[in-house]
């Protein structure tokens, strides 16, 4: 089946159909699936080795995941990189993942771009101080960042503010008339750490109130460490009215310790957490919790910006950032209410 019946059929150009099965974005999202859908009814598939010799392009794009444990077990990770695949797939262009840990001196995310065998790669789970970041920008390789690094040269990126993220939370916390909040975080060197928990210092700073040293505990990301801390939160003689979580997993762990304490969430004690509980949480409480949008919303950004930045883009003029949303569960009281 030719490019010209199926553009005969649909009415439109060969032009367009060629354009809408190779991805490209000036063609609309409505048109596009006509044409996929016709193609495939009729087992119409581009050729992909032609395709690759005529537009220089490997149709592929690498995945640098971070090699951190409590990463690798985050589902929140493992479900955006689901969607990410699924987002290009519908491009007809491939994920490849990489580690992002030195093998014998040599990055396996540098030996994939190096041989071109992807066109562009997603950096995932950024550091402050990335030298990922810094050798893709001294190489000129086309790389989309998920999360932003300290770097002043331009790059692409893609971002949540995790520090208006958790000032809101706490916000919401002070305005719920709690002042006893602690902070329970990871303690890795990920961007998005540190961020999360100097937008708690600076909110509780904001509204006259010293955070004791005590109140700001961090460790790995994972249901142990979170029991483990929660353990500790609950000797306390000061014990805070509040937490707030910096992660799905840590608040799982937490809130199991507390459960069986025989304290009741949102009643003897307070949770908010970001991404709220894990789907296999024990808990039957709906987390308070700090929302970063849906992963499928993630993905497909992720995508488009890739495309672009493949197709040709700047990367300074590929930068969203996201301002995180706090969704009500039944995991905080309200004091000024509490007899």
């Amino acid at each position: 089946m030719s490019l010209k019946a199926i553009a005969q059929e649909l009415g439109i150009s060969i032009t367009t159909v060629s354009r809408g099965l190779n991805g490209y974005s000036d063609v609309a999202e409505h048109t596009r699936q006509l044409i996929m859908a016709a193609a495939e009814a009729r087992g119409y598939l581009p050729n992909a080795s032609a395709r690759r010799l005529k537009t220089g392009r490997t149709d592929a794009v690498g995945l640098v995941y971070p090699m951190v444990t409590a990463a690798l077990y985050d589902p929140n990770l493992l479900d955006i990189v689901a969607n990410i695949t699924s987002a290009f797939a519908d491009f007809n262009i491939d994920i490849v993942m990489v580690s992002d840990q030195e093998h014998h001196g040599h990055s396996p995310y540098v030996s994939l771009i190096e041989s071109g065998r992807v066109d562009a790669l997603i950096v995932m789970d950024v550091m402050n101080e990335d030298p990922r970041i810094n050798y893709l920008q001294s190489r000129g390789h086309k790389f989309l960042s998920f999360g932003r690094c300290n770097t002043s040269k331009p790059y692409a990126w893609i971002d949540f503010d995790c520090e208006i993220g958790s000032r809101r939370a706490v916000r919401y916390l002070l305005d719920k008339g709690h002042r006893q909040i602690a902070y329970l975080g990871g303690n890795d060197e990920r961007a998005f750490i540190s961020q999360r928990k100097d937008g708690f210092i600076q909110e509780m700073n904001a509204a006259g109130i010293a955070v004791p040293e005590h109140y700001i505990l961090q460790c790995a990301r994972n249901r142990r460490s979170g029991m483990t801390a929660m353990k500790q939160i609950l000797t306390y003689p000061d014990r805070p009215t509040a937490i707030l979580v910096d992660s799905s997993m840590l608040a799982d762990g937490a809130i199991m310790v507390a459960e069986q304490a025989g304290l009741i969430p949102g009643e003897d004690i307070s949770f908010i957490a970001y991404d709220g509980l894990p789907p296999d949480t024990y808990s039957d409480k709906h987390m308070t919790s700090v929302q970063l949008s849906t992963s499928e919303k993630k993905s497909k950004q992720i995508a488009d910006m890739t495309l672009a930045l493949i197709r040709g883009e700047k990367p300074e003029n590929l930068h969203v950032l996201w301002e995180p949303e706090i969704v009500e569960g039944n995991t905080v009281k309200d004091l000024r209410t509490a007899s």
